[in-house]
């Protein structure tokens, strides 16, 4: 498990906002089995802690089944940060897989779990006076997503910080430059199973996935899309670490 730290440059956002810390997390798959996710879990959650966040993330693919929901519901409750954690659903849960034995998981089974499910919905959250603005797009693979609904209920004024929440990736070519300062995603793994070569690694589960993992700049829309905590469909990794991600927030110009 690895952690990577980034910035997040958001000169326009209020002052107040500046040093705020934002880790994401994705891709648990808690109950595809057999795996090691519940213990990549477990460390994924020890290096959050660590990072001191004040908001969390989860982009999604928390479960595909019922072996381990109650170890996963005891890993997210030790997480409380500040400004709460927010998430969306990504395919698995909703019982959409290519896996075998996936089944969806209960909304209220999350929420239970002090997470906050933003399905096609935005919420906001203030600290010292400034707010960050939390958008989540529900999956896009079974047709569960309304990114219009989302975009109409922005807060578009000035100082606001603006994250969108999205399973997959490709949902940023619906929005516009200025809609949100970052859209953070999941799903892809990093590829799980990599090929090394000079310079680059080939991901061998897409070989032509168009954001595959990372930052992007996609038209002046800022995405990054974590490699997430677990596995699927395979128990194991090959050159492509899980990682949780933290970024640090410098507001205010």
């Amino acid at each position: 498990m690895r952690r990577v730290d980034r910035r997040l440059a958001a000169p326009d956002v209020d002052a107040a906002l500046d040093g705020l810390t934002i880790v994401q997390l994705s891709d648990f798959h808690v109950g595809f089995t057999p795996s090691l996710n519940l213990r990549a879990t477990r460390k994924a959650v020890d290096l959050a802690l660590a990072a001191e966040p004040d908001l969390v993330v989860i982009t999604g693919d928390f479960a595909g089944g019922a072996h381990g929901l109650a170890r996963l519901r005891r890993q997210l409750l030790r997480l409380a940060p500040p400004l709460g954690v927010f998430g969306v659903f990504g395919n698995h849960d909703h019982g959409d897989s290519k896996a075998p034995f996936v089944t969806p998981t209960d909304p209220g089974f999350i929420e239970s779990c002090a997470v906050r499910l933003l399905a096609n919905e935005t919420v906001t959250v203030e600290r010292a006076g400034a707010e960050v603005q939390l958008a989540g797009v529900d999956d896009t693979d079974g047709g569960h997503d309304d990114l219009q609904g989302v975009l109409a209920a922005l807060d578009r004024r000035p100082g606001v910080l603006r994250l969108l929440l999205t399973h997959h990736a490709g949902v940023i070519k619906g929005t516009r430059p200025g809609d949100f300062h970052l859209t953070l995603a999941g799903d892809t793994h990093g590829g799980q199973i990599c090929l090394p070569v000079p310079g680059r690694r080939i991901m061998l589960s897409d070989l032509h996935a168009e954001f595959a993992e990372g930052a992007y700049d996609v038209g002046g829309r800022a995405l990054y899309v974590t490699r997430g905590v677990g596995t699927s469909m395979l128990p194991f990794r090959a050159f492509c670490r899980p990682e949780i991600v933290v970024f640090h927030v410098e507001a205010g110009g």
